[in-house]
């Protein structure tokens, strides 16, 4: 225990000094300065070969990956993987000048959370002060994460015989915004591994997880990872004046009732052995006018957070449309009615349109746009485009609505109607399940290794079905058939451009499964590990597991 807490702490603390917030010089700067600390190791002077540092694809922001091979006997390859970038520091005020070095960030924000009455602060100080946590900014999300992957990476070269399978450490940039860097090492890891001579069959991610009691659901090995689906609606409305209501349809009106059918509907929930993701929230409603007058909204936007366990993609689509056309229906006999009843209160014949809205696809929206206007669409998707690349305050949902309301002034088509699709990256879900001799052979080496070091520790680690955030874990073990990957390509009009032209559904296919350190508030100031389980237990758990494969 105490040979690898002193290497995985010294680790952590190495890594946290290194600000790599994603999207920053930090973050392009973070794999080069890895890669020159591994490549002094005596293993890797020898085996110069073995250690990459290769550019992520289309990547603005001349990012790299990391791949560190240590071979074993044989050909078979496990991959140990993690991203190193991590969010940003505002939320640590007067503290940031020290969010990057936890031991000088310790007592600073002890001092300042002995002065809150909030109980968050009150749990968070309570455990500062037992000596066991670690704060600063990544030393949960997730850089002891990665320490625990490069301690048993070091461990595997110190052996007089080496193992039998090949450790392949991974460490990635870009997974808090959209994966580019996972993403990017999937396509690029086949030619390195058949270059190597590797034959790929399991993944270790080294992500963490939150756990706000006892520890006892943060100890724990993740068999798959939730999907992710970011749908958005693009709703075209018939604008009138405020003094004549009834003479169109707004178009927020359209949106309010598409919200109301689609926010914590049970129905968009997926259940995998007994446990069923959260239903969807609307993460963002806004009407899309930019000046004041007294005319209704012609246009409006929204997305929504989907989480999946791995229900097809297609049958998601399909359910929204359907959930999608209720909402509207409904709404536009509300209209009516309500017109019905203004016509009683004023004396005067009043009627609302007499139109049936459109629902389509973002697939059918570019298709009937490049059929009626195909200069007009390349015009105004390559000025989008540039924007792009010239505003990075500009993210990806953003960007889908330009892509949306640019098709649809193209189409020559008319309002009211309403456009789904998908707003962002697809994050398929990921499960190792009993399917193959691969997935049966890690369930049984993380049963195995979960067991004898549960007992060794005199601990408890559970088997949990799914990671509950989203993760690189996604494209490691994805699975997408092939229909599914056309049908999300075809909705997601993020797939042209920079960060996003990475192939977005690619996956490795591998038995992929979580063990990571556990900890509080990641992504806040008063993010922190819990240091007794993040610098003994997980590389010990990382480290039988692999010996049991």
């Amino acid at each position: 225990m105490n040979q690898w807490y002193s290497s995985v702490r010294a680790w952590t603390l190495d890594l946290v000094r290194m600000p790599s917030l994603t999207n920053s010089a930090g973050e392009t700067h973070f794999a080069p300065q890895l890669t020159e600390r591994l490549a002094a190791w005596p293993y890797f002077q020898v085996h110069p070969d073995q250690i990459v540092c290769q550019r992520t694809i289309n990547d603005s922001h001349a990012r790299s990956s990391l791949f560190a091979l240590v071979r074993g006997t044989t050909t078979q390859t496990i991959v140990l993987a993690g991203h190193y970038d991590v969010v940003s520091i505002e939320n640590y005020g007067a503290l940031q000048p020290w969010a990057f070095d936890p031991q000088a960030l310790l007592p600073r924000l002890i001092e300042q959370l002995a002065g809150s009455t909030q109980a968050a602060d009150q749990l968070a100080l309570s455990d500062l002060q037992s000596g066991d946590w670690l704060p600063g900014r990544g030393v949960l999300d997730m850089k002891s994460g990665l320490a625990a992957g490069l301690a048993v990476l070091q461990r595997a070269v110190s052996l007089a015989q080496p193992l039998a399978y090949n450790l392949l450490f991974v460490a990635t940039p870009d997974e808090e915004q959209a994966s580019h860097g996972m993403r990017s090492a999937v396509q690029q890891l086949p030619s390195l591994a058949a270059g190597w001579g590797l034959e790929l069959v399991a993944a270790i991610n080294l992500d963490a997880t939150v756990d706000e009691g006892d520890g006892s659901e943060g100890r724990a090995v993740f068999m798959g990872s939730v999907g992710k689906l970011l749908p958005s609606v693009y709703i075209a409305g018939r604008e009138t004046h405020a003094g004549s209501p009834f003479a169109g349809i707004n178009a927020t009106f359209l949106a309010a009732a598409i919200t109301q059918q689609l926010e914590c509907n049970a129905g968009l929930t997926d259940t995998v052995n007994g446990e069923t993701s959260p239903p969807p929230v609307c993460l963002k409603q806004t009407d899309l006018k930019t000046y004041y007058d007294v005319t209704t909204p012609v246009a409006a936007w929204s997305y929504y957070n989907l989480l999946t366990h791995g229900l097809a993609a297609g049958v998601m689509l399909d359910r929204l449309l359907g959930e999608v056309r209720a909402a509207v229906h409904e709404a536009i006999l509300a209209l009516r009615a309500r017109a019905r009843d203004y016509s009683t209160a004023s004396g005067r014949p009043t009627t609302t349109l007499d139109v049936t809205p459109l629902i389509l696809t973002f697939a059918d929206l570019t298709a009937r746009a490049w059929h009626h206007d195909p200069i007009g669409v390349e015009t105004a998707l390559q000025a989008i485009e540039h924007e792009f690349a010239a505003n990075p305050a500009i993210d990806l949902p953003d960007y889908s609505r330009r892509i949306y309301d640019a098709l649809w002034r193209q189409s020559g088509l008319t309002g009211p109607a309403v456009i789904v699709g998908f707003a962002s990256v697809h994050y398929p879900a990921a499960y190792v399940g009993e399917a193959t001799h691969a997935e049966r052979q890690l369930r049984r080496a993380v049963a195995e290794g979960a067991a004898s070091v549960a007992h060794d520790f005199a601990t408890t680690i559970k088997l949990r079905t799914f990671f509950p955030g989203i993760s690189d874990m996604s494209f490691l073990g994805g699975k997408l058939s092939e229909v599914d990957a056309a049908l999300v390509a075809a909705n997601t009009p993020t797939r042209r451009i920079g960060s996003a032209a990475v192939e977005p559904i690619a996956s490795l296919n591998l038995p992929t499964v979580n063990i990571g350190p556990w900890g509080r508030d990641y992504h806040q100031r008063n993010e922190r590990v819990y240091a007794p389980y993040a610098f003994a237990v997980v590389p010990e758990l990382i480290w039988r597991v692999v010996n049991a494969l």
